[in-house]
């Protein structure tokens, strides 16, 4: 009988074991970092112990603003930036202050940790939406328009790779006038979800051209051959450095070939973070782009000239 009563209890203990350990464990939170290579959120979990709202959102920027314990992510608020305070309302309201230099950080990457940091407040009971203000500025994209109250609806998850991160970024794309000698600067809301950077987003929005621009009735005319590839684009130090394929050498009907290089010069340059773009086609630098009054191989910024009034 001992016998008998010693093997159930064995089984009994067993099961126990298998429901301490099968489940998954369980957090109050689950805060977002960065992936290593900035292009999707990892979610992570988080306990907190303190008592209050306000409490809760001070832990929580902090670890926000903390290596993560996984040397493979990326804190949202680390390398460039820092929080300077932030405010709760009785209305669920949460101001969060960086300085300045939340304005370096780059475009797809302020983005993800945008998300980052509103999804992760967010969750909180008692915060409703998050606005976030750069040197004591309300924060506004580079047209000028105010991002506002964000929530985490504000935002497709892309959580682990799981789903398709989605959203929303105003450029400036630049297309030919119906003369073919000036450019129009045409405001456009482009939507990206992390797989190519927003400068291969910008060029390749150029290259298919005005006519795929939802809403625009201006008629304008296309700068670059819809057969142009981007072979390779890469940011340092300021200088996009983009390769393309040779398609991109031949002209436009109607159009300048000045206006042709410009209207992808003029597109990048106008991002935070681009002050000069360097061309190569195919791997290869070349002197002049079709005549030798463009010279080509050396940084460009941007040409102001060209651009109807």
């Amino acid at each position: 009988m001992k016998k008998v009563l010693g093997l159930i209890l064995c089984i009994v203990n067993v099961l126990c074991m298998t429901g301490c350990y099968s489940g998954e464990q369980t957090y109050d939170y689950t805060i977002f970092f960065l992936s290593e290579d900035e292009n999707e959120l990892i979610a992570e979990g988080f306990d907190s112990e303190a008592q209050s709202v306000d409490a809760i959102i001070t832990e929580m920027l902090d670890k926000l603003s903390t290596k993560p314990d996984d040397s493979d992510l990326v804190a949202p608020v680390l390398e460039e930036t820092s929080v300077i305070s932030h405010k709760l309302t009785g209305e669920g309201y949460v101001t969060v202050s960086f300085d300045s230099g939340y304005n370096k950080i780059p475009l797809i990457k302020e983005t993800l940790c945008r998300a980052a940091i509103v999804k992760s407040l967010c969750q909180i009971d008692g915060v409703n939406s998050v606005e976030f203000f750069v040197d004591g500025k309300p924060y506004a994209d580079s047209n000028g328009e105010l991002y506002g109250n964000m929530s985490a609806e504000s935002f497709v998850d892309n959580t682990s790779g799981e789903t398709t991160y989605k959203q929303s970024i105003a450029v400036n794309l630049y297309f030919a006038d119906e003369t073919g000698k000036h450019l129009v600067n045409v405001p456009a809301n482009v939507t990206f979800d992390g797989t190519i950077s927003i400068e291969q987003l910008i060029v390749q929005q150029i290259i298919n051209g005005p006519d795929k621009i939802k809403g625009l009735n201006k008629e304008l005319l296309p700068t670059v051959t819809e057969t142009t590839v981007v072979n390779k684009i890469t940011v340092l130090e300021q200088i996009c450095y983009i390769d393309l394929n040779k398609d991109f050498l031949n002209s436009v009907d109607g159009v300048d070939k000045e206006v042709s290089l410009y209207s992808i010069v003029n597109a990048l340059v106008d991002l935070p973070n681009i002050n000069k773009v360097q061309f190569s086609i195919d791997g290869n630098s070349m002197e002049y782009f079709g005549v030798s009054s463009i010279v080509f191989n050396i940084p460009l910024e941007r040409n102001l000239e060209l651009i109807k009034g």
